[in-house]
């Protein structure tokens, strides 16, 4: 990818340097100085969360949702050890308020607990389920939203939902299936 990325921008530049020579140096800096806003922004909403989630996890509410989601993680996940249901509860939670990367250090340590015990086809559920994750609350867009000045930047919920839903869906029955094929 940063191949790709590297050569993009500098064919960019250079169409840039014969088409508008004047405006090259500005668009860059122009560009980095949205990014730098950008990435200020993602980072104030993450530590919020981050924090909330180890406060979370210092008083006990991590495990109490992992109990409460054992039926769901049973189910499409099968027999796995505690603390990757917890770990996989805390990144099914993350994600489902729309915080991807806040629950990729979650996701990392559950697919580390499933590895060490050799499942094989919870990893596979657990890459599928946060790659498509269900968000009832995309925070990380609504922010992203409201930083670029939308009037209505909760507007996407509803989209959201309905559209991650149905990724979800279709990605847990998907690995449902490939792993009952490769038992066969």
């Amino acid at each position: 990818m940063n191949g790709i990325f590297f050569f993009l921008t500098t064919v960019s530049v250079a169409v840039m340097l014969f088409v508008r020579p004047d405006d090259v140096l500005s668009s860059m800096l122009k560009g980095g100085e949205k990014a730098l806003e950008l990435t200020l922004t993602m980072t104030a909403v993450y530590a919020v969360w981050m924090g909330a989630l180890k406060i979370a996890e210092n008083c006990g509410i991590t495990e109490k949702l992992a109990r409460a989601l054992k039926k769901p993680v049973k189910f499409l996940f099968g027999n796995v050890s505690d603390k990757a249901e917890e770990y996989i509860a805390m990144n099914l939670s993350a994600n489902l308020l729309g915080m991807g990367g806040v629950a990729t250090p979650m996701g990392m340590a559950a697919a580390k607990e499933l590895d060490r015990d050799g499942n094989v086809h919870a990893m596979g559920m657990l890459l599928a389920l946060a790659a498509t994750s269900i968000q009832l609350l995309p925070t990380s867009v609504i922010s992203l939203r409201a930083e670029a000045g939308s009037a209505a930047p909760n507007d996407v919920i509803l989209p959201t939902l309905i559209a991650t839903s149905l990724s979800t869906a279709i990605a847990a029955l998907s690995v449902k299936l490939v792993s009952k094929r490769g038992k066969k």
